[in-house]
């Protein structure tokens, strides 16, 4: 009984443990003051973390992994460790991983970026190349340095500029070694008191072999002919590579590319963060990779570019795997966290900083719901002068305009991610995928229908077994598995039942369709369909909840029937307001309201809940409250109203733009960040005039971009 008891209180006080940890660039000259202030900012605000990210702005004078660079790296950990703050270390300067800043290739030039592209002519042929193979057409496969480069850290190292650092060649066991010992080795012997306490993980971002603005090159192992060859392969079909077309070798080039990434790079920096007490966090290139994150300690992706978003629906975009799938992952090999580098670059109408506090919430329940337990917002910077703040806006935390509000974002964020560790959710599903082929769009009717399921890698059926015709793996016992990718995976699963030795027959299943029935197999049940309905059904600490929400643009109602269970708790996790609920009752969410239900069947939380009082609508208010004055990025509006009866339960609504702050009679009553803004002033009315005032301020876009956005009362 007292399991629900504790429940509740780590929801509504969500421990400091599931904070939020941001990208902070780190992007220009150090101050002390200036750094103890923000950091102290952030834990006012739920901020708890940080990811340390060297970023474009720090000035020259401070060269990466300089003794300089240790003692403002130093101060930043140990100020951190002061405020009971976590740090993450970035493990480049700036991205993608691999490099050291150029300092790989400085110390030896042979460990530059390598790959093999096609020359047409044997004059074309550069001196350092080495020719793997002459095609058909008189045209040559050649090996040789794609002069591929890294975003650095200060001004003039950007993509295309003269100083963007060069890129190693992470397929190189050498460079890699060199990599490893030029950054990690040089952080811990700096900061090794740290490890393991305040210094969480190192996070590693994006690992490319070629680099970046590397041309038409691909990825090669020097030797790899042979590898090719004596699989099947023939080296007259990888002109296929450069054709966008795929035969044999290239899909067997593509699969050990991955294998020697994974061995060479992915692999070292794991076993290293390992052996020093800390873990390996940060996510591969791309969204369906699957094996590169078997190496991660907190599996983890990014969201970005807005490839996802509310208008597209996140079900059927290429990216919209990722998410799941990293959840699914940690799930199965037992990881407590994953993670999400989120709302990178995600601005509106190709208007940098344009991104609004509506899309925050949305991507926060989009990626939550899919049981993501650590954001990584991207990103909060330490210093916006000039022209850094045009370096990937927007800024998502201390440079926008919600930031004195941002505690509600960071306390819902820790709710969250609350929620989704230590706890299992209801899947009976197991869908299998495999490096690079991951199903999703078929899946899109599943969450439609609030069906549970977990994405199960090929790679680890060695560790699931079959019994009484479940597959079971990590506690999980799925009753179906569906498989609309490839058939020879029937096989794997085939030779496991023979080893399992279980005489009931696994249900193997190749069309989604066969799943929509099986009523077992719904997280909830409801009296319509209801497409933009997500639910989970989850257990934690032998608590039954569900996890409700709407991911689409407009209200939703439906009757909802939950369990068997007469008792039940409607919480709602943006504001952690509760009440006593009826099971099978209609249920209405709007645009991007979650709700966590909660049985309670021995009634320990709802016999203690007090009626609520009762509302009294006092309309919407949008042609009625008066325009007073705009300042800058500020609209205000005034409301005189009379009372001559007050319950305490009055409300108000008003239709308008961005954020608006309303005031009762001169005292703060509420935040609304986006939706038909609806205000409860009941407790903060007296009998006779009061006055009333909204606040809208427009979007950061404003200030950043001067773009005009409209803001302010409909």
């Amino acid at each position: 009984m007292e399991q629900i008891i504790n429940v509740l209180n780590d929801i509504l006080n969500p421990s400091d443990e599931f904070t939020p940890i941001p990208f902070w660039f780190f992007n220009d000259e150090p101050d002390e003051e200036r750094i103890r202030k923000q950091l102290e900012d952030y834990v006012e605000k739920g901020v708890n973390g940080i990811v340390l990210h060297p970023r474009i702005g720090v000035p020259k004078e401070l060269p990466y992994l300089s003794e300089e660079y240790f003692e403002v790296v130093r101060f930043i950990v140990k100020t951190a460790d002061s405020l009971g703050m976590k740090i993450v270390l970035y493990d480049e300067g700036m991205y993608p991983s691999g490099s050291a800043h150029g300092m790989v290739v400085s110390k030896n030039p042979e460990f530059a970026s390598k790959g093999i592209t096609v020359v047409k002519a044997e004059a074309d042929i550069p001196t350092s190349a080495k020719v793997i193979t002459q095609f058909e057409d008189g045209s040559y496969l050649i090996y040789d340095f794609t002069h591929g480069t890294i975003r650095g850290i200060h001004f003039g190292e950007d993509d295309g500029e003269e100083g963007a650092p060069a890129s190693a060649d992470i397929l190189n066991p050498e460079a890699v070694d060199t990599f490893i010992q030029m950054t990690h080795d040089q952080y811990y012997e700096h900061l090794k008191e740290y490890f393991g306490n305040t210094v969480i993980a190192f996070f590693t971002d994006e690992p490319s072999a070629l680099g970046r603005n590397a041309g038409g090159y691909r990825e090669w192992v020097s030797g790899m002919e042979e590898e090719l060859i004596a699989g099947g392969g023939s080296l007259e079909e990888l002109s296929g590579l450069f054709e966008h077309q795929e035969n044999k070798t290239t899909v067997l080039y593509h699969k050990l590319i991955k294998k020697y990434l994974r061995e060479i790079f992915y692999a070292r920096l794991s076993n290293w963060s390992e052996a020093h007490g800390i873990a390996l966090m940060g996510h591969p290139e791309v969204s369906d990779d699957v094996e590169e994150e078997l190496y991660f300690h907190i599996p983890g992706q990014d969201l970005i570019m807005r490839r996802v978003s509310p208008e597209t629906g996140g079900l059927t975009e290429f990216d919209s795997v990722q998410a799941k799938l990293s959840a699914d992952i940690a799930r199965h090999l037992g990881r407590r966290r994953n993670a999400n580098e989120c709302f990178g670059v995600c601005f509106r109408d190709n208007i940098p900083w344009y991104f609004t506090a509506a899309d925050m919430k949305w991507y926060i329940d989009w990626l939550g719901f899919r049981g993501v337990n650590l954001f990584v917002p991207h990103a909060f910077y330490y210093s916006v002068a000039g022209a850094r703040k045009e370096e990937r806006p927007p800024d998502v935390g201390p440079n926008n305009i919600w930031w004195k509000h941002y505690r509600r974002f960071s306390d819902y964020m820790k709710r969250l991610s609350y929620l989704m560790t230590d706890s299992v959710n209801s899947a009976k599903i197991a869908v299998l995928c495999d490096n690079n082929r991951v199903p999703y769009k078929e899946l899109a009717v599943l969450y439609e229908n609030q069906i549970e399921f977990n994405y199960l890698p090929i790679a680890l059926l060695e560790k699931a077994q079959i019994q009484n015709g479940k597959l079971c793996i990590a506690g999980y016992e799925y009753e179906a598995v569906l498989n609309v990718t490839d058939k020879g995976w029937n096989e794997r699963l085939n030779k496991l039942q023979e080893e399992s030795m279980d005489n009931e027959k696994l249900w193997q299943v190749e069309k989604v369709e066969e799943l929509l029935e099986e009523a077992s197999f719904h997280a909830v049940q409801t009296d319509m369909t209801v497409p933009s309905l997500r639910a989970t059904k989850l257990q934690k600490q032998g608590v039954t909840m569900y996890l409700l929400s709407n991911e689409g643009e407009q209200d939703l109602c439906a009757r909802v029937q939950f369990t068997e269970a007469k008792s039940l708790i409607a919480l709602k996790l943006w504001n952690g307001s509760y009440k006593a609920m009826e099971n099978n009752a209609e249920l209405c969410l709007q645009p991007r309201e979650t709700m966590l239900v909660i049985e309670d069947e021995n009634q320990v939380i709802t016999k203690e809940i007090e009626p609520e009082k009762a509302k009294i609508y006092l309309g919407d208010w949008t042609e009625k409250i008066t325009f007073v004055e705009r300042k800058e990025n500020e609209a205000v509006y005034k409301i005189n109203y009379d009372m001559d009866i007050i319950t305490g339960g009055e409300y108000f609504t008003v239709k308008g733009e961005e954020m608006v702050e309303c005031y009762c009679n001169g005292e703060f009553v509420d935040v609304s960040f986006w939706g038909i803004h609806s205000f409860d002033i009941g407790s903060y009315l007296h009998e006779g005039e009061n006055e009333i005032k909204l606040v809208f301020t427009g979007n950061a876009a404003n200030i950043y971009c001067d773009a005009k956005i409209p803001f302010g009362i409909s």
